[in-house]
């Protein structure tokens, strides 16, 4: 390290971004300038062979404060680790594209300070309406927001130096299940540095949006609510431990985050973070619409934005009296443009077997694009009814027939 072995400075960040270049895996740009002129690099990682359409989008922010070393540290090594052709690595490059800002604070980094050169904290001013209130924060805003990731993690350094090791969330919207996805995720992270070696805080269930008691918004926040990311951040200890233990104990837990990229851990039916389940549950929930992960993203940030907006309704009624699920799409007002496609998602406990599936009396047969998909797990049956239809109107209704054994008079 240029500065001090413990502590990598711009300086290191550069040429360590410098030294991967011309790495077949790695794509590098400047995002924008700081204050005093310094490039803020961005290292894109995936695998060219693939078709980028049916990759998941992670976004790595570090060095937001010019004196949380770790960051900086953490994200070099997970570009390491990312461009060794190690199995793992290539992997994860096959189904995504991860794109890491690894010295989002550059006049920080150089002046040993935590804000920015006009003394502002770049990462507590990002906004809901407006751009970003720091020329850093604007450049790497400007990028991420098109870009739309599934995950987006913001790497800090818990400078006081005390065993605090830990795993903490941005704030979700209230009709999204990503409480519940951002908890086993966290925990897993966790779960996986404590048998590396390294204690860790127990996770804290994430809280929801209160819009009125916003302030300081993170660009993770801004995410979660404009595009329902999943946003988590990652402390790490500084002062108690080395650099050593800082890459080591931040990338372990950033392997067992990318791992829920490459796979189907949450059952939605497709590998990947589970952000296509925009709200509800499996047992009846709306989800984004496409037949891979690019057009899924996209419908996903259409949904989002329509019920941030909107009043609207996906709702299963009673099953049993008539040996059919029904499940009521309506929404009240059409403020803002109206998704023109969704799905619709409902889980039934086998041995039932499905019959007929009918969007508005309209029978539907087997197809991605206007029709349905079924699949299994261990205890059920999924329908996933996908439909080119507005989302935003007076009632409709899915109905599910099924034959079911549990069914009684």
């Amino acid at each position: 390290m240029t500065q001090d072995t413990n502590r990598p400075g711009y300086e290191d960040v550069m040429e360590s971004v410098e030294e991967v270049r011309s790495h077949p895996l790695c794509d590098i740009r400047m995002l924008g300038k700081s204050v005093q002129g310094r490039d803020i690099p961005l290292v894109t990682l995936t695998d060219p062979a693939v078709p980028d359409d049916d990759k998941q989008h992670a976004l790595i922010l570090a060095g937001m404060h010019g004196t949380e070393e770790s960051g900086r540290s953490i994200a070099l090594e997970l570009i390491s680790f990312l461009a060794s052709g190690r199995e793992e690595a290539a992997e994860t490059l096959r189904r995504q594209v991860v794109a890491v800002v690894p010295c989002s604070n550059p006049d920080g980094a150089v002046l040993a300070t935590y804000r920015n050169a006009e003394d502002v904290d770049i990462a507590h001013t990002f906004t809901f309406d407006t751009a970003a209130g720091t020329p850093e924060g604007r450049a790497i805003e400007q990028f991420a927001v098109p870009f739309a990731p599934e995950i987006v993690v913001d790497i800090h350094g818990l400078a006081g130096g005390s065993m605090m090791d830990r795993v903490w969330f941005e704030q979700p919207w209230r009709f999204t299940p990503d409480r519940f996805f951002l908890s086993v995720i966290g925990n897993a992270m966790s779960g996986a540095a404590e048998a590396a070696g390294f204690p860790q805080r127990e996770v804290s269930p994430p809280l929801t949006w209160k819009e009125e008691e916003i302030e300081g918004l993170r660009l993770g926040g801004k995410l979660a609510a404009e595009c329902k990311s999943l946003g988590l951040g990652l402390e790490a200890i500084e002062h108690y431990y080395r650099e050593p233990e800082w890459r080591a104990a931040g990338l372990v837990r950033l392997r067992r985050l990318l791992r829920f990229g490459n796979e189907d851990e949450f059952g939605l039916g497709e590998p990947g973070y589970p952000t296509s389940l925009v709200s509800g549950s499996r047992i009846c929930g709306l989800k984004a619409h496409g037949i891979d992960a690019s057009s899924r993203r996209r419908n996903r940030v259409e949904l989002t934005r329509f019920l941030a907006t909107n009043w609207a309704i996906v709702d299963r009624g009673a099953d049993g009296l008539d040996k059919c699920a029904r499940v009521l799409v309506e929404s009240k007002g059409a403020n803002g443009p109206n998704p023109r496609r969704f799905a619709v998602l409902l889980r039934v406990r086998k041995p039932c077997e499905i019959q007929t599936i009918q969007w508005e009396n309209e029978a539907l047969e087997e197809n991605d694009e206007h029709g349905y998909r079924i699949w299994e797990d261990a205890n059920s049956r999924l329908i996933q009814v996908n439909l080119q239809a507005p989302l935003g109107g007076p009632g409709r209704l899915v109905t599910v027939r099924y034959d079911c054994p549990f069914f009684h008079s």
